[in-house]
């Protein structure tokens, strides 16, 4: 179904990039081969396998210091806050930038 609604879409329908930080979850994905450790690992988790048989995702390797979702989930630093708000096309002074409203001191 997603094939089919990307290209009415006009969009390129391949394989979506998905940025990894953790090694050992490359290492599942990439290696089929069940081991004593990953045994424990529920059968439904290996569908992102099937994801990656069928070309719809890949998985590559990327660094912590460089994932923009850690924008989203945690507080950074200054410097990391800003070069994701810059990723994220977002100036520093969103009230400035959308013409805030001064509130109503005479209400």
């Amino acid at each position: 179904m997603a094939p089919k609604a990307f290209s009415a879409l006009g969009v390129d329908g391949g394989a979506v990039p998905m940025g990894e930080d953790n090694q050992a979850c490359l290492a599942l994905v990439n290696n089929p081969e069940a081991t004593r450790r990953t045994k424990h690992v529920d059968v439904a988790y290996h569908m992102v396998r099937d994801y990656v048989a069928r070309g719809d995702v890949t998985f590559y390797f990327l660094p912590s210091a460089e994932m923009p979702a850690d924008g989203l989930t945690r507080a950074l630093p200054e410097p990391a806050f800003k070069a994701f708000r810059d990723a994220a096309g977002v100036g520093p002074d969103l009230g400035a930038a959308a013409g805030a409203l001064e509130p109503d001191l005479a209400c």
